[in-house]
């Protein structure tokens, strides 16, 4: 049986409208903090209210149903972060396997970006046929239920 792997990017955050002194926030460094399973992972320090990090870590999942997967965003002088908004827990059973997910963790003031790839498990990717908006955007007609009535 194949590894199962959860693979989380965290790009960036943008906390730009964060009230700063309503959190006790003395400095702008901030970091994320991922839990998966037993394993937790913590991004390098970022400056200022947008940092990029663009970290990537891997995980490894022994049962996607019940592996629960948290993350949370945390900011504030060296010894002194503080966690801004809520840790949120993120479903595995949800995720296409082998297909990039953008996930989103809502904080004050902001969100913070972050891409999951399931490996090994997850939902079959779906093909969704679109041919009827290709023929429309080709230059084909659309007829409505009601156009059909006006030409009686």
């Amino acid at each position: 049986m194949a590894e199962k792997t959860l693979v989380i990017e965290v790009a960036s955050c943008n906390v730009k409208k964060l009230d700063l002194k309503a959190y006790g926030v003395t400095k702008q460094r901030s970091y994320v903090v991922v839990k998966v399973g037993d394993k937790e992972e913590k991004t390098t320090v970022g400056l200022g209210l947008d940092p990029t990090w663009e970290e990537t870590f891997e995980f490894t999942v022994t049962d996607a149903a019940t592996t629960k997967c948290f993350v949370k965003f945390m900011m504030g002088a060296e010894g002194e972060e503080k966690q801004i908004g809520d840790e949120c827990e993120y479903l595995l059973p949800a995720l296409i396997i082998n297909k990039p997910t953008y996930k989103g963790l809502i904080v004050p003031g902001g969100k913070v970006d972050m891409m999951f790839t399931a490996k090994g498990f997850g939902k079959e990717d779906v093909e969704v046929d679109d041919s009827a908006l290709m023929d429309l955007l080709d230059g084909g007609e659309m007829m409505m239920d009601d156009d059909d009535e006006e030409e009686q």
